[in-house]
């Protein structure tokens, strides 16, 4: 306002409010009546003196010199950083000197291009608050897209036991819980035993994977364990030569499917036996006297 001393101490006086103006009358006649009109420079230390005592500006000097970012954003701190930097007049004196103070005070995330920024000649302490504001905002908005993609994979990688009650799930909770079944145990099989069938084979196939192989049988070529029975005129089953394997009384007992029908196989499958005429009735031949066309062939069952 290019106000003279008196007239700045006047103006000033205007602004003050509640206890500050019985503090300013108190002051005026404790400088008697015939006084000269106060001026700015002594108006000023008085009002500090009493308002502002040494002790306090040191101890906001000691905490601009201790400022740093943490945990607050770019704005909450060049807030503070102007509001502790008139404090310190003499450490702020040249237009370098609190654009470095500022600087160093930054977080990690934004010292190093700051650092490269401050270089600059024309570079003051409002834009380089102004640049790591932008920069701040810039680099929080990669986070932002970086954890909206993360949490885009995440929740198609989840799997649908993951939020079958979650009633902001897209999927319905009925068809969450079907998704849940084996494939074997799925809608698609009839409530006839489809998926039991189904389901005990499963479990049959998983107990044959476990178990280990049975060796292969040099006479016959077939895996199987014990005595091999092949060529001899005796029950496959049992080992009993009063019947043959389809006759066995133990089919019944140990749940064996009866063959139905016998499977013509060609020599080079199945080696010949090399037998004799007595035993020319091998497993699957019926009757005593029943023997096949011209013995190339031998009959076997599934």
């Amino acid at each position: 306002m290019h106000a003279s001393d008196i007239k700045s101490v006047e103006l000033t006086s205007y602004r003050l409010r509640d206890v500050a103006v019985q503090w300013y009358e108190t002051v005026e006649l404790s400088r008697g009546t015939n006084a000269s009109p106060a001026v700015w420079e002594e108006f000023s230390v008085v009002l500090l003196r009493h308002y502002l005592p040494v002790g306090i500006r040191q101890a906001r000097v000691d905490r601009f010199l201790a400022l740093k970012q943490g945990n607050m954003s770019v704005r909450e701190y060049s807030l503070q950083f102007d509001s502790l930097a008139r404090y310190a007049p003499s450490i702020v004196a040249e237009r370098s000197d609190p654009v470095h103070r500022f600087v160093v005070g930054l977080g990690p995330h934004l010292i190093n291009e700051c650092f490269t920024a401050a270089l600059l000649d024309s570079m003051d302490i409002s834009r380089i608050q102004a640049y790591a504001q932008n920069l701040e905002d810039r680099k929080r908005q990669q986070y932002e897209n970086r954890d909206k993609g993360q949490c885009k994979k995440s929740r198609s990688a989840r799997q649908p036991e993951d939020f079958p009650d979650d009633p902001m799930s897209p999927y319905p909770v009925e068809s969450v819980r079907q998704l849940q079944k084996p494939y074997y145990e799925g809608s698609v099989y009839s409530e006839s035993g489809e998926g039991s069938r189904i389901f005990g084979f499963q479990k049959r196939r998983d107990s044959a994977q476990m178990r280990p192989p049975r060796p292969r049988c040099s006479q016959c070529y077939r895996a199987h364990s014990g005595q091999c029975r092949q060529g001899s005129n005796v029950c496959y089953t049992c080992g009993d030569p009063s019947h043959y394997m389809r006759e066995c009384p133990m089919n019944d007992k140990s749940g064996m499917v009866q063959p139905t029908r016998s499977i013509t196989v060609s020599s080079s499958s199945v080696r010949p036996q090399e037998r004799g005429p007595q035993a020319s009735a091998g497993r699957g031949r019926g009757k005593s006297g029943a023997s096949s066309s011209g013995g190339s062939h031998n009959r076997i069952y599934a």
